[in-house]
């Protein structure tokens, strides 16, 4: 039972006021959960690309990197890996790769929970946003 109530003490994985806005901003929600299927899809090849980044200490790649999953992150309401980017973002900026690598894992779990829940994730969206009324213009 315990168990149980630490699960649903964890943060949720997505925000889904951030995907309702992202489907109010598209008109529809056809595109937008298109948009969260990708966005999960992705995620793998985004962390070797940033992992290869932050390992060559490449500014450039790694920065192309972590904006582009911190952006996307923040469209689909993944607060806790926008979080874990931002902080990488500024490691990266200060050139402090060694602490980008060692702030590295902690990003890794957070897509891993994203990556794993994404089927349950992608249904929960779809449920949320196809039963609520389209917001007027």
């Amino acid at each position: 039972m315990s168990e149980d109530l630490n699960r649903g003490a964890e943060t949720a994985v997505l925000e889904p006021c951030r995907m309702q806005e992202l489907a109010d901003e598209l008109g529809d929600s056809t595109p937008a959960l298109g948009f969260l299927s990708n966005y999960l899809s992705m995620l793998p090849h985004r962390m070797l690309s940033i992992s290869s980044g932050l390992c060559g200490h490449d500014s450039a790649a790694s920065m192309d990197a972590i904006l582009s999953l911190k952006i996307s992150s923040a469209m689909v309401g993944a607060l806790d890996t926008e979080e874990q980017c931002r902080a990488i973002e500024l490691m990266i900026r200060d050139d402090h790769f060694d602490a980008a690598v060692r702030a590295f894992p902690a990003l890794q779990q957070s897509t891993d929970r994203c990556f794993a829940e994404g089927p349950q994730l992608l249904g929960k969206a779809r449920e949320s946003l196809c039963s609520r009324p389209r917001a007027p213009f």
